[in-house]
């Protein structure tokens, strides 16, 4: 149930953000299955100018934490996640791709990609 919730959460975070900006997102891939120490991507398409681009980490029972933007430093991202997961970004092909490098099992969530801070 919460995550059909935080799911309508992000549909009508998109559907703000898309009437305000113009701007769409979209997360192709529902689910990827990913088994530990493999290499993974999370798939993000937009359109429109997408000044900023965030990515978003939601544990079960939690509230969403950021995990990255398109102009994150290493340094700037948050230790859980720092040294494995990156991002692919090409405004020409209008992608923003999350890499995650060696799984392991706390990385089993859901994942949000935004084209504005939502938190």
């Amino acid at each position: 149930m919460e995550q059909e919730c935080a799911v309508f959460t992000l549909i009508l975070l998109c559907l703000i953000i898309e009437m305000i900006q113009g701007d769409t997102v979209t997360q192709p891939s529902k689910s990827t299955l990913v088994k530990e120490t493999e290499n993974t991507t999370i798939h993000c398409n937009y359109d429109g100018t997408a000044s900023y681009l965030f990515w978003y980490i939601q544990d079960p029972n939690q509230a969403p934490q950021l995990i990255l933007s398109h102009y994150s430093k290493q340094e700037d991202i948050p230790p859980r996640f720092r040294n494995r997961f990156s991002a692919s970004h090409n405004n020409t092909e209008k992608i923003f791709h999350l890499n995650i490098t060696a799984a392991v099992l706390s990385d089993s969530a859901t994942y949000f990609c935004a084209l504005s801070p939502t938190l």
